[in-house]
């Protein structure tokens, strides 16, 4: 059983910001339901793949340009996502995607919508793009609260290398302030904090609110902490590590692969793959329907 929280669906045009970034640099050969666009397509690679449920934190915020990186505008609509959630209940989370900048919508009033309307109870931000500020500026704090009140997920990206206009931007002081302000608000920092590894790996230790899920950056710089950490178990972290495969910026099924060839034991692995989403999620049931 696998929970993938960085699985974006790939269907019709809420996927064309991923044709866009796989077409710039020729992979998009390489995702066959995202060339095909259709959710049968979406459904049959990553089950082929063994994901049992995908979490799709496909964004909804304006462009950037951090560093030499170009980003357009992510624009996949929360009420798509909700309606496939709705199709396939155990087979797809839709994360509802809120533009914090207050161009493209009202933060607060699209929470507000995607909670009681649309059932979401996942968000995800990008606070590094649009309006360009670190993920525990105040200005956040009214949605970090809001979010609270409502049991809900964020997902905040949080990479050094494409997430903000600073590499400083994924320090993990910054998602320590939230979980201090706000201690019951589950955060799930996607990227990993990368490059700060074991910055993030302790943080993770200290609070009980915060897990990680480094997608890609778990074979760049700082592979051998995070198997370290997860093995040793330091402080529990075995419990805090999400498996995210990022996918369609990557082949899921060769990220799966290469993801159970790593040395953790059968009882570890299975807290990765799936048992640490539902706590970090709050699904209260799990995905096979055993319960």
């Amino acid at each position: 059983m696998i929970i993938d929280v960085r699985c974006r669906f790939t269907g019709g045009k809420s996927a064309d910001y991923y044709r866009e970034q796989l077409s710039k640099n020729g992979r998009l050969h390489l995702i066959e339901s995202l060339r095909e666009g259709t959710e049968d397509s979406f459904f049959k690679e990553i089950e082929e793949a063994g994901i049992t449920m995908a979490v799709s934190a496909s964004g909804f915020n304006p462009g950037a340009t951090l560093g030499k990186y170009n980003f357009s505008d992510r624009t996949t609509s929360n009420d798509e996502l909700a309606e496939i959630q709705k199709r396939h209940p155990k087979k797809f989370i839709a994360c509802g995607g809120l533009d914090v900048s207050n161009n493209f919508h009202h933060c607060l009033d699209e929470v507000l919508r995607c909670h009681y309307e649309l059932g979401i109870n996942v968000f995800s931000i990008e606070p590094g793009r649009a309006p360009g500020c670190y993920p525990s500026d105040e200005s956040l704090d009214d949605l970090y609260r809001l979010l609270q009140e409502l049991n809900c997920t964020i997902i905040i990206q949080t990479s050094g290398l494409k997430g903000g206009k600073y590499l400083n931007y994924a320090d993990p002081h910054h998602i320590e302030i939230i979980a201090e302000k706000f201690p019951s608000l589950r955060i799930i920092c996607a990227h990993g904090c990368y490059p700060y590894v074991r910055e993030a790996i302790v943080m993770a230790m200290r609070r009980n609110n915060i897990w990680l899920s480094p997608e890609g950056y778990l074979w760049h710089l700082g592979h051998e902490d995070w198997l370290r950490a997860i093995n040793k178990d330091f402080e529990g972290f075995s419990n805090k590590f999400l498996f995210g495969s990022a996918y369609p910026l990557t082949p899921v099924k060769a990220f799966v692969d290469n993801f159970k060839s790593l040395p953790f034991s059968r009882e570890t692995l299975s807290k990765l793959l799936y048992k640490n989403a539902l706590a970090a999620l709050n699904i209260n049931f799990d995905p096979d329907g055993t319960k």
